[in-house]
């Protein structure tokens, strides 16, 4: 009697710990926080508008988000650029550029590790050196980039192959704008307004700006459409951007893949911020 008790006993030990491990077992498939998406890093905003005067200063912060499964380490630092026509930018050593504003402009933290989930401020403060050279528009950009360790290559005894690793990262540019309430934003110039022909037979629309003034203009720009036979109008992609002061930037417009036969007016127009008016452009072409 006493054995088959025994016997009972024991068999009921291993149904607890049958369903123990399969609970432990079960919740370590899980993540910690089942509500976390993996969607990816934010980094916002994308951009900063400084608006000071010689000898003042000012922080602004940006928020990095972690919206993914995995602890991740992200380096911070600072740079100055250059950039084309199509605004394609182009880094440059702290110092050498003529509206570099990097060495005016400290972040902290310069390092940071975030969990899933979790969310990072970090603080760009910038401050304008109290002469007259400093009283004019400067830009430059908060480089965010992930850190990874190199992971170690195992290369067998005697192997004459080279194995190459490669770390996948990311990055984060986010711009930062110094403009003066003392320069003039308000002379930007349509250049040019022509349609062009690809090799596709694809019709765009090319406008080029340029900024003539001497501060950073906000411009807002699209192309309006108007069938003259018929009267039916439509609106290009509105385009929104900013163009530095002295340089001239090129925007492509798409005009629809089927148009009606028939002549066209288009009007290219720019507001870049001036009371007074707006600058505008007109070219008209046939469908035939």
């Amino acid at each position: 009697m006493e054995i088959k008790q025994e016997k009972e006993a024991m068999k009921k030990q291993l149904v607890l710990l049958s369903i123990l491990l399969h609970a432990l077992f079960a919740n370590a498939q899980q993540p910690a926080d089942t509500s976390l998406k993996d969607v990816g890093v934010a980094v916002t905003p994308a951009h900063i508008n400084y608006n000071l005067k010689p000898g003042q200063t000012q922080t602004v912060e940006v928020k990095v988000t972690n919206e993914t499964l995995v602890k991740r380490s992200f380096n911070v630092s600072l740079k100055d650029y250059d950039a084309d026509k199509a605004g394609k930018t182009t880094f440059m050593e702290p110092g050498t550029a003529m509206y570099g504003m990097s060495n005016w402009l400290s972040v902290s933290p310069t390092f940071f590790e975030l969990k899933p989930g979790a969310i990072q401020k970090v603080r760009v403060t910038l401050t304008v050196p109290d002469s007259g050279y400093a009283n004019r528009a400067a830009w430059g950009l908060l480089w965010i980039e992930e850190k990874k360790e190199r992971e170690s290559l195992d290369n067998k005894p005697g192997d004459k192959k080279i194995s190459l690793g490669v770390i996948p990262t990311f990055a984060f540019g986010v711009y930062l704008y110094q403009n003066p309430p003392t320069v003039a934003n308000n002379k930007v110039e349509i250049q040019n307004f022509v349609i062009q022909v690809g090799s596709d037979k694809q019709r765009k629309i090319d406008m080029t700006l340029k900024n003539m003034g001497d501060g950073i203009a906000s411009c807002t720009a699209y192309v309006e459409l108007t069938n003259t036979s018929t009267g039916k109008t439509d609106k290009l992609t509105v385009k929104r951007f900013t163009v530095l002061p002295g340089y001239t930037r090129n925007y492509m417009y798409t005009l629809p893949a089927k148009l009606e036969k028939g002549k066209y007016s288009a009007v290219g127009v720019l507001d870049y911020g001036s009371k007074d008016a707006v600058e505008a452009a007109e070219l008209t072409f046939t469908i035939e």
